[in-house]
């Protein structure tokens, strides 16, 4: 820290050569020195000093009082005099500039140092506090709440300018005058208590009051509701109370606002579009529940009906709407919600609803309805109205979106002819058709045997060496051409299909498994994905007669297991798999990573291998989350003295990735993509993967 400056006035040069060097050896920075009165104040204002050294008699017209009092004008610095005069008259004289020491001569040097630290530290101390207390007045000045200090007596001490503007009192009046007389209290409503200032100065702890609304008595006669509390502080004994309170007259405005319109139409008072949405989010949330049945949204717009609030007005107008209103009233059931959401917009939410069908039905009377004639006055009017329909379905998670849709199907309709109604979406109907569709080949497919399967390599990752392979079913239709597995194995599942397809595509693994082994051609397992569906059924005892059947050994065999089956029917599954270890076959859990499993359950398990899903490894050079899930799952197949397997590996960068952090197996297009049975053995000789190569790999084009 810097020395303090210091400026010394001493009109005796030896005197002033003495001091100097005394306040030099005692840490100090003398920075000028002056001789006169007029000299001292140019000096005190160019040098800014932090503390003056002032001889009071001074051989010039100003002494060392008045140079005093003029540098404490124009700049606020501590001053001590040092001077060999105390009589009477000269330390009156003194204390006219406010001086922070008084040093006679002659001195010593402790005696001037205590005088010049209290006399800084006093400075500063001034200072801080005038910093806080302009600090607080400004906050005071600018918070948008009022506030007022008083003391247990009562007696106001401060008064912010909000508070002024509230109560009609001016702070300088408010300070002569008592806190029950500036501000009387009534209470909010009739029979409320009035808060009552004694009570908190009597409570023996601190004590803050909740908010609580009042009214206010205010000195020009007027009276204005403020939410207001009250807090004490002690230091010992209550010593302070303060008042903080606001107006509340516009929230009470805007709750009353709130009040009227909050879940009604000014003009035909249905339900608005507040409380419409709120009754769709419980439909929503009555499905999320687990109720099966079905609703739906429709939006109905009045076509051209600009024109009628233009040629009538829209007094006439609101008068269509309410008419309007009433008669799609009669039209909906009492559990219905219909709603007006925007200027000739009706919602209308049918809860429950039997089918798609039923929700037209009701559509149509709805525009029916509207269309009857109406006379407003003398002037009879045909008004149509366009629709559109949502229908809940799967998929479908907030109000919003529902809203969207049938927002969208209404716009599709509007675009035709008046009148008309459009439900969303058209697509709807072709998915249906699709899905129908779709599983009559799928049955026709499962009797002819139209599904083949194809096996992609599963490569030891420090040898090269195959190790096993992991059986894929494919489907190729006649007029549809290749069906994706993503689309025809869920839709097997949720039709109960995917069971004589599963026996099916095992049996076939397992026949091909045996012409393999008398081709000589042996050595690895093939692994055969099991679905939660055929847990449901005797699995084990589907294995174990094919196996009996084709003749196959059963550790050539390997059935994998998806992370999302394995939690359910924990202790079901868990026997049943323990049934499958026991015919000799591994097993294997397949996109682990993806799921919620527990460990205390995984290790119970009779798991052979860890298989980590392709989504973790698709970014594994780049992404950092990705690489620190693959080591956790990596050494938590360590742990559990398993094997790991990482699938969907395409690059030389993940394959090296692996390696480094110890995962066992590999998966992927860097080694082969899925193949026919005919064409393995000749794949994989030329490929050399059936021997250590582990330096020939190179990325395989999609």
């Amino acid at each position: 820290m810097p020395p303090k400056t210091l400026l010394l006035v001493e009109d005796e040069v030896l005197v002033a050569r003495d001091i100097t060097a005394r306040l030099t050896r005692m840490g100090y920075e003398v920075i000028g020195s002056a001789t006169r009165g007029l000299e001292a104040v140019e000096k005190a204002l160019s040098l800014r000093p932090d503390l003056i050294l002032m001889d009071i008699n001074l051989k010039d017209e100003m002494d060392g009082v008045e140079a005093a009092i003029r540098i404490r004008h124009q700049y606020d610095v501590p001053v001590i005099f040092c001077t060999a005069y105390s009589n009477d008259a000269t330390l009156e004289r003194a204390k006219v500039s406010e001086p922070y020491g008084y040093v006679l001569k002659p001195f010593d040097n402790r005696e001037l140092n205590i005088n010049i630290e209290i006399a800084l530290y006093k400075h500063q101390a001034e200072r801080d506090l005038a910093d806080t207390h302009r600090r607080l007045d400004a906050t005071l000045a600018n918070i948008t709440d009022a506030v007022i200090a008083a003391d247990m007596s009562g007696q106001i001490l401060l008064m912010n300018p909000v508070a002024e503007q509230l109560t009609g009192w001016r702070h300088y009046e408010a300070r002569t005058s008592s806190l029950a007389t500036v501000l009387p209290l009534a209470s909010f409503l009739p029979g409320e208590a009035v808060l009552d200032f004694d009570s908190y100065v009597s409570q023996p702890l601190p004590r803050r009051s909740l908010p609580m609304r009042q009214y206010i008595d205010c000195l020009n006669g007027g009276r204005i509701p403020v939410e207001i509390s009250v807090s004490v502080l002690y230091q010992g004994k209550a010593d302070l109370i303060v008042i903080t309170f606001r107006n509340i007259q516009p929230q009470l405005d805007a709750e009353e606002k709130i009040r009227r319109s909050a879940f009604f139409d000014d003009v035909t008072q249905l339900p608005n579009r507040a409380l419409f949405i709120n009754r769709l989010e419980r439909s929503l949330q009555r499905r999320k529940r687990g109720d099966q049945g079905h609703f739906a949204v429709i939006f109905l717009d009045l076509d051209g009906f600009s024109a009628i609030n233009e040629g009538l007005g829209h007094g006439q107008g609101d008068r269509v709407l309410t008419e309007l209103g009433e008669r799609m009233v009669n039209i909906v059931r009492p559990e219905d919600t219909l709603s007006r959401i925007s200027g000739d917009v009706f919602a209308i939410l049918l809860d429950p609803i039997d089918s798609a069908a039923s929700a037209i039905e009701t559509c149509q009377r709805l525009q029916y309805a509207v269309s009857r004639p109406l006379q407003i006055e003398s002037q009879v009017l045909e008004v149509s109205a366009s629709a559109g329909i949502a229908l809940h379905q799967e998929g479908y998670h907030t109000a919003d979106e529902l809203i969207r849709d049938a927002d969208t199907a209404l716009h599709r309709a509007k675009a035709g002819a008046g009148g008309s109604h459009v439900m969303f979406d058209q697509g709807m109907y072709e998915s249906a058709l699709k899905y129908i569709q779709l599983k009559s080949y799928m049955q026709q497919a499962v009797i002819d045997q139209g599904f083949e399967v194809h096996y992609q390599p599963i490569i030891d990752i420090n040898t090269g060496k195959l190790v096993s392979m992991e059986a894929l079913a494919r489907w190729y239709h006649p007029t549809r051409g290749q069906v994706s597995p993503e689309e025809f194995i869920p839709l097997a599942e949720k039709t109960g299909l995917i069971l004589p397809l599963g026996e099916q595509i095992l049996r076939m693994v397992c026949e091909q498994l045996k012409r393999w082994d008398e081709e000589g051609f042996n050595g690895f397992r093939v692994a055969v994905n099991l679905s939660a569906r055929q847990f449901e059924s005797n699995v084990v005892l589907m294995v174990e007669n094919i196996i009996a059947e084709t003749g196959i050994s059963p550790n050539s065999l390997a059935l994998e297991i998806t992370e999302g089956i394995a939690m359910q029917n924990v202790e079901h599954n868990i026997r049943m798999l323990e049934q499958l270890r026991a015919l000799g076959v591994t097993i294997s859990i397949d996109d682990f990573g993806t799921g919620y499993s527990s460990l205390a359950y995984l290790k119970r398990f009779p798991l052979n291998t860890l298989k980590i899903d392709k989504s973790f490894i698709q970014d594994l050079e780049t992404n950092e989350d990705d690489q620190e899930i693959t080591r956790v799952i990596i050494t938590l197949g360590q742990n559990l003295k398993l094997k790991v397997l990482a699938e969907g590996v395409e690059t030389p960068g993940q394959l090296d990735f692996l390696r480094r952090n110890g995962c066992d197996l590999v998966q992927g297009y860097i080694y082969s993509r899925p193949m026919p049975a005919d064409q393995v053995i000749d794949s994989l000789t030329q490929k050399c993967l059936f021997q250590e190569v582990e330096q020939r790999v190179q990325a395989v084009a999609r």
